[in-house]
Formats: structure tokens, C-alpha cells, sequence
């Protein structure tokens, strides 16, 4: 089992490796999710007020706000998890030091939740500005933004996980990487960020209905929205975020047996 003084360590050692450089840190924590959503709200903006429509897919003048910016919020902790660990392992290939992480006697579950943790604190001014944002268009009770700050947690140790198999085996063959690139962007695809899911063809919708991101993000829209909890979507994607990081340590400890690293 995980211990928690291993955590404490190694999330303390990667929130000091990440706002090193402060300059990158407050683009990529602040400015690149805001420049991210203003060609998207410009897009929802001219099309509601000078395109003569008066809503699509659930989404009118006194909503579309509220549905980008949790649709901005569920793509940077699904952006941020998926990416974690291939961002991780590449520095400390980079830098030799990738043995050393791993021959160290701590466990891997610490390892993903202590790099998880370190990766949340960035992502939570995010976070918390956002929902600000939002809050001056409509509100929510405090009971609402915790269930939405809870969902976001669940579905960035989901992302986590992915991002655990994607980062062990690219580690071991960068021929890997092209193949997940293609896979994360159908997933992003599917995963309804930017727009209803009445926009996707009636023929592969069923796939963005199994796809627990597109639930996730659809359960924080719902709450702020319209003030429903689907509970159902909950235990969904709680699911999903309690197998995937079993699965993904197993995988690596498997990988990191039998593989050996390229470009090392």
C-alpha cells in the first residue's frame, strides 16, 4: 500500500520542479485555458446574438458561458492527467535520472498520487477562477461547486491513469506516442468539450454515451446549469477512476519489467 509520508515527499518535490519556472508556470496554469475559450466564445457569442438562432442542443444567451467555461475547465484536467506522467518520465530521461526514480523503494501508487496531488494544486486556481467567472452569470449553492470541484477530481485520477499507460509506454518506444496522439484526439472528439452532443452524427453517438469524460464534464454543466445531480453519471465515472490506476500500475510494473527504455 501507498504510504502517506511517501506522497507528502514526492508531491512536495514535483509542486518545486513545476513553479521553477514562474514565467511558464502562470502561462500554462492562467493564460492558456482564457486564450483557449475567447475564440470559442466569440464563435457562440456571433452565433446566438447576430446568427438569428435562439439556441441549439440546450444552449441559449443565458447559458452558453456557463457551458464553455466547464467545458474548458473538463479539457484541462483531461489535458492535464492524460499528459502528467510522459511529461515527467521525458524531463527524467532527459536528464539520465529515470533509473534512479524507479529504483528508489517507493511505491507506485504514491508515485501516481503524489504526482496527481502536485498536478491538482496547479490546476485549482484554474479551477476556482473559472467557477468566479461563472458565478457572475448564475449561481450555484456551495453544496454544487463542491460536487463539481469533487467530479473534476474524480476525472482528472481517471485521465491519470490513462496518462500512466501512455507515458510507461512511450517511455519504453516512442513509437507509441503518434498512435496515442491520434487516440487522445478522437477521444477529445467525443468527449462534447465545446459543444453539445447533438452536434456529434447519430451513427457513432453511442460511443461519445459510453465515454465516461463526456458524462463527467455533462455533470458539472448540469449542475451549474440547471441545478440537477445525476447521480447516475457520478458512480459512472467514479468507476472508471477507481480501475484505471489499478489497471495502469499494473501495466507499467509490467512494461518496466520486460521492456527496456529507447533513446536512453
Amino acid at each position: 500500500m501507498f504510504q502517506l509520508s511517501e506522497i507528502i515527499a514526492i508531491t512536495k518535490k514535483e509542486f518545486k520542479l513545476s513553479i521553477r519556472f514562474k514565467t511558464a508556470y502562470l502561462l500554462n496554469t492562467f493564460v492558456n485555458p482564457v486564450l483557449s475559450i475567447i475564440p470559442l466564445f466569440i464563435i457562440y457569442y456571433g452565433f446566438l446574438h447576430y446568427g438569428g438562432a435562439e439556441g441549439f442542443g440546450g444552449i441559449d444567451l443565458s447559458n452558453y458561458i456557463a457551458f464553455l467555461i466547464f467545458g474548458i475547465i473538463g479539457q484541462a484536467f483531461f489535458y492535464n492527467g492524460i499528459n502528467a506522467f510522459t511529461l515527467k518520465f521525458r524531463e527524467e530521461k532527459y536528464w539520465n535520472t529515470i533509473e534512479s526514480l524507479f529504483a528508489a523503494p517507493i511505491n507506485y501508487l504514491s508515485l501516481i498520487i503524489g504526482v496527481g496531488i502536485n498536478v491538482i494544486l496547479n490546476l485549482f486556481p484554474l479551477l476556482l477562477i473559472f467557477i468566479l467567472i461563472a458565478s457572475f452569470f448564475s449561481v450555484a449553492s456551495l453544496i454544487e461547486i463542491s460536487l463539481i470541484v469533487l467530479m473534476m477530481i474524480i476525472l482528472f485520477a481517471l485521465c491519470l491513469g490513462v496518462g500512466l499507460i501512455y507515458g510507461a509506454l512511450t517511455l519504453f518506444s516512442e513509437n507509441f506516442d503518434p498512435v496515442f496522439r491520434y487516440f487522445f484526439a478522437g477521444w477529445t472528439l467525443l468527449s462534447c468539450f465545446a459543444y453539445p452532443i447533438q452536434i456529434i452524427p447519430e451513427e457513432i453517438r453511442f460511443i461519445v454515451l459510453a465515454n465516461p469524460v463526456y458524462y463527467a464534464v455533462t455533470f458539472t454543466r448540469e449542475i451549474w446549469i440547471n441545478h440537477f445531480i445525476d447521480f447516475n453519471a457520478f458512480f459512472f465515472v467514479l468507476v472508471f477512476a477507481v480501475i484505471m490506476p489499478i489497471i495502469s500500475v499494473y501495466i507499467f510494473k509490467i512494461a518496466w519489467k520486460r521492456m527496456e527504455i529507447q533513446g536512453y
